[in-house]
């Protein structure tokens, strides 16, 4: 498969639209977890729930082993990760969506590790909410090495490390 085909896996649009994407790494799914979750965006959630997408999905295999050279991959203490897509275009869907992406993450944070996939975060807040993507020595790291290869902070936007 060509990588510009890779958002056809999970059948993600192709085309930019106004959207609210989240991510959390979880530690384990437990019957609770589970609970939780579906209390959330079950059917017992309304048909109103304006979460277009509220998924779990195993993590493990070869993305838990340690890499052979260092890397930033942090996430491979989580058993699963959980997603959710929210369509926003008009403000009251777009407090909606806002609204009930809280209410899950929330519900969900003690089930989670406390971190994120930089790829699937979402959109990114202030420095401490990017830095949830890494351990707070590899974010170090990142910003050491930012501060040596990018000082003046040209690559800047989404989920830039800030230079030391």
């Amino acid at each position: 498969m060509e990588y510009a085909a890779l958002d056809r896996i999970h059948m993600e649009p192709q085309d930019p639209l106004p959207a609210r994407e989240c991510c959390m790494l979880l530690r384990d799914l437990t019957p609770d977890a589970v609970d939780t979750f579906l209390e959330q965006v079950g059917p017992g959630a309304g048909a109103e729930h304006p979460l277009l997408v509220a998924s779990l999905r195993h993590m493990g295999g070869a993305l838990s082993r340690p890499s052979a050279v260092e890397d930033a991959v942090c996430s491979r203490d989580a058993r699963y990760f959980m997603e959710s897509v929210g369509i926003m275009p008009a403000p009251p869907v777009a407090e909606a969506v806002e609204q009930a992406t809280r209410r899950l993450y929330t519900a969900m944070a003690p089930y989670g590790t406390g971190r994120t996939m930089v790829n699937i975060h979402g959109t990114p807040g202030d420095e401490q909410d990017i830095a949830r993507a890494w351990t707070p020595e590899v974010y170090a790291r990142l910003r050491h090495d930012k501060s040596v290869y990018d000082p003046d902070n040209l690559l800047r936007y989404g989920h830039a490390v800030t230079p030391a």
